[in-house]
């Protein structure tokens, strides 16, 4: 029986979001500049699910234009990612500047956003699991499977990050590994299930990945994956705001269909869903940085409505799953 949920509290992570707010000047430059990066690459030619052939560009953000595949459904910039733009994001000086985000508010983070990842998990799988994780970053789900006595070994290509985790991570375990050449470990190692949050939009072949996990012994794979939603077009909107969730390090997003199409095309079974997204907040954000803060009032006044109704406002754009990220857990048929 197949489990879906939707939407989560922004409440409690509205503090972890802060540099958003605090630094979206730097933050927006820095995007620009990596999507400058970005345009300079091959132009691409396949879709990055389906492999059809790519379509012609529906409209243009931050310097990069985007098409929708007309057979899956998948938004892909219309540049590839070169092993070499993928590198300078994530590798490139052991991926200091990339893992300075991740570096406070560790164990808040485990407890606020990765704790509810696990129980996600384990209500969907009601029997023991141990878990290899792929692209682990600094091991929040790693330490938050720790924390529920659950087994798990993760593997990140950035040095800092694994080394940052591992101050925190006591029983399971964390290395730095490229994840190309994780391949073994994907297909041999003994756990039950393959994870990898946040991670296939960061992959040059994303489906390579599902493939490595057909081919394996393991009986799962959850997924978490940022979507073609309501924040895309906010950001279209609001040139001059940090665009969070399309471009830099993510020139492609998935959706219903092509997810749907992933599951068809690999025999799997979609036995959990977890629909939610940060639209509403981002269009607070967009809105707040756009305003006028000599107009005290007038700003306490948009804070307290907007703030208020803003887990409610949410939950619409989630029930229709046109939100900004989803969880899914897939079984082998």
């Amino acid at each position: 029986m197949k489990i879906i949920k939707f939407s989560k509290s922004y409440s409690n992570i509205h503090n972890l979001k802060n540099d958003f707010y605090n630094n979206n000047n730097n933050n927006l430059q820095k995007i620009l500049k990596i999507n400058q990066n970005y345009i300079k690459q091959k132009k691409r030619l396949k879709c990055k699910t389906c492999e059809a052939n790519i379509s012609k560009p529906i409209f243009f953000s931050h310097k990069v234009n985007y098409s929708i595949c007309e057979k899956c459904g998948h938004l892909n910039g219309q540049n590839i990612e070169s092993k070499k733009f993928l590198s300078s994001l994530y590798i490139k000086n052991n991926g200091k500047s990339y893992s300075k985000n991740y570096l406070a508010n560790y164990l808040d983070r485990v407890r606020k956003i990765y704790t509810p990842k696990v129980n996600f998990l384990t209500k969907v799988i009601k029997k023991k699991i141990n878990v290899l994780d792929i692209g682990c970053g600094s091991g929040h789900f790693v330490k938050a499977l720790e924390l529920k006595k659950i087994n798990s070994e993760g593997y990140d290509p950035n040095l800092q990050l694994v080394k940052l985790g591992s101050k925190f991570i006591k029983v399971n375990k964390i290395s730095c590994k490229e994840i190309d050449n994780c391949k073994h470990e994907i297909i041999n190692s003994k756990h039950n299930v393959l994870s990898a949050i946040g991670v296939l939009e960061h992959l040059e072949s994303p489906i390579e990945l599902i493939k490595l996990f057909q081919q394996s012994n393991k009986e799962y794979l959850f997924i978490s994956v940022p979507l073609f939603s309501l924040s895309v077009f906010i950001e279209n909107v609001f040139k001059n705001i940090y665009p969070r969730h399309l471009g830099g390090p993510h020139t492609h997003l998935y959706s219903k269909k092509s997810l749907d199409f992933i599951a068809k095309k690999f025999r799997l079974q979609i036995i959990g869903e977890w629909w939610f997204g940060t639209d509403f907040p981002d269009l607070y954000r967009s809105l707040l940085l756009s305003l006028n803060y000599k107009e005290k009032e007038f700003i306490d006044h948009f804070n307290k409505v907007f703030l208020k109704n803003i887990n409610k406002f949410q939950s619409i754009v989630d029930q229709e799953k046109f939100c900004s990220e989803v969880h899914m857990i897939f079984k082998k048929k």
